[in-house]
């Protein structure tokens, strides 16, 4: 009433509200220490960090106050730490990315290989599923597809560690043939720096089949779009738990890759790669691409 007698009004000015709630009460030269220690250490506890603030700032602050601070103030938040290896080179990356940047992405073709490791297990119910493991867990498959900007143009697995001998027959019957000569769709092969993926007769092979042959700067799969291909098929292989009663481990693993990397999967991750994706893909005119895939799980002979 008071309000209304002296303005007329029942609203008050909002610049004279009084402040409610707790207050932040890092400084200016406080929050700019803050944003540097973590740029430098993000993996300080709180009590850590309110330790290295109180010895640099003399500013003394609660564990519940310091946190308050960082997430509502300074929008620092917990999650997931993502391991970067230090002996990323961003020259060598970004050199690469100005080199690929005239090469159309429908021109690439992406190949890599995954350890597969079962994940579940039955016992009976409210029972621990204990595995013992023989053998150095024999239950081990590799997973290994080469995609394209138009989806997937080979894949194979086995139950054996792909070594040189194997890779080169995989390319040789499974993935080249498949492939076109430079410059042209699906003509230039991009992978990583593996061991089996240099030497032996992989350059060979990509000359004879006229593929250019491409390899990514060390550790940048941010690069390859098919480390992401990876996470979905075994997300999906948990989801519905294929392994559990599969007869033929194998060939549910490489069914589950088919339904998984689609052309549309495919080019939703080329385009958040830099790579120079067409606003307009055309289909590809790949030796058999209107056919379906083969299996070739039993092609990886040494």
């Amino acid at each position: 009433m008071d309000l209304y007698r002296e303005t007329r009004r029942v609203i008050r000015d909002p610049d004279t509200y009084q402040q409610r709630g707790p207050t932040f009460l890092l400084s200016a030269q406080d929050a700019d220490f803050m944003i540097g220690l973590i740029q430098a250490e993000p993996d300080l506890f709180l009590d850590e960090l309110r330790e290295r603030l109180y010895d640099n700032t003399e500013t003394l602050l609660s564990i519940a106050t310091l946190h308050r601070n960082l997430v509502m103030r300074l929008l620092i938040t917990l999650k997931k730490a993502n391991t970067v290896n230090i002996k990323k080179s961003l020259t060598a990356k970004y050199a690469f990315i100005e080199e690929m940047a005239s090469i159309p992405a429908e021109y690439l073709s992406h190949i890599c290989s995954r350890d597969l490791l079962r994940v579940r297990a039955r016992s009976k119910k409210g029972k621990q599923a204990n595995r013992y493991l023989r053998d150095q867990n024999p239950e081990r498959f590799t997973l290994l597809p080469g995609i394209s900007f138009f989806g997937l143009l080979a894949v194979t697995v086995t139950n054996q560690t792909v070594k040189r001998p194997q890779f080169q027959h995989f390319l040789k019957y499974s993935l080249l043939p498949r492939m076109n000569r430079y410059p042209g769709i699906n003509s230039c092969l991009v992978m990583d720096n593996a061991r089996i993926h240099r030497g032996g007769q992989v350059a060979e092979l990509c000359e004879a089949a006229g593929v250019r042959l491409v390899y990514l700067p060390p550790y940048t799969p941010e690069l390859n779009p098919i480390e992401l291909c990876f996470s979905q098929v075994k997300a999906r292989l948990r989801r519905t738990q294929a392994l559990v009663n599969a007869a033929d481990p194998e060939w549910a693993i490489e069914s589950t890759t088919y339904r998984v990397i689609t052309k549309s999967l495919c080019q939703r991750l080329y385009a958040h790669t830099p790579y120079k994706c067409p606003p307009f893909p055309r289909e590809p005119a790949v030796p058999g691409a209107h056919f379906p895939l083969v299996s070739h799980s039993r092609l990886l002979q040494p």
